[in-house]
């Protein structure tokens, strides 16, 4: 669901409601002065920050939703004044639960919305509430569809790759083992027949030995037809 698919759904839902004449999208300072704007209305307005979670998939758009609605000046202008918050209030109420029914399941309003009484005296006296709210839409894009030429940066995929191999021993290489296939590879594991041999940086014991990138060096020399299994990788 598109950032403007959401602005086109709350603003339907706002004129929708009876008591509504009319749901505006902008700054509301931009239609407090303007004549022809109706009351009461709805003014919807980009709030703060959203927010892209890769973790849970979901895009947030905040939003701050005004009702308002004049206020008619005379001797009880106070008493008038608070039942056109009551009033608002309660439109806005009703704009909150219509948000969130649960027959909308291609987004989630946020649970907690705080709301805010306003007076404003700008060309007309009118009163009314703020609501701040957040909706939020999952998204299920993956890498196949997003619209790249080609891809940006070069991963080298043979990194994650374990290789296997097995030595047989001839006896005479002594402590010192030099295999072409491992070369300037990471060891990841040696064992030898049965016993796993650890990895450690300088003279090595019966069950240990010491990678330099070219040769393996043992802690105990090599007998006839002994076996050695091998596990490396790409750096």
């Amino acid at each position: 669901m598109t950032y403007n698919q959401i602005i086109q759904r709350i603003k339907t839902l706002a004129n929708n409601h009876r008591q509504i004449r009319n749901c505006y999208k902008g700054l509301v300072t931009d239609f407090l002065t303007d004549r022809t704007t109706l009351y009461p209305s709805a003014f919807l307005q980009d709030n703060g920050s959203g927010n892209i979670s890769v973790s849970d998939r979901g895009t947030t758009y905040p939003f701050r939703l005004f009702i308002l609605d004049l206020v008619h000046l005379s001797a009880d202008t106070k008493t008038n004044e608070q039942d056109v918050m009551s009033d608002c209030m309660l439109i806005a109420l009703d704009l909150i639960v219509q948000l969130s029914s649960f027959n909308y399941t291609d987004w989630r309003i946020s649970a907690d919305n705080p709301t805010q009484f306003v007076v404003e005296d700008e060309g007309d006296f009118i009163a009314g509430v703020t609501v701040d709210f957040s909706i939020k839409v999952l998204f299920n894009k993956d890498k196949c569809q997003i619209p790249f030429s080609d891809a940006p940066i070069y991963i080298d995929y043979q990194t994650k790759y374990v290789e296997d191999m097995t030595y047989i021993a001839t006896g005479n290489e002594g402590t010192t083992l030099t295999i072409p296939e491992v070369v300037g590879k990471k060891i990841l594991l040696i064992t030898r027949e049965s016993m796993v041999q650890y990895e450690v940086s300088n003279n090595p014991q019966s069950t240990e030995f010491v990678w330099d990138g070219n040769n393996i060096t043992l802690g105990l020399g090599t007998n006839q037809g002994e076996r050695y299994l091998i596990l490396y990788r790409n750096y």
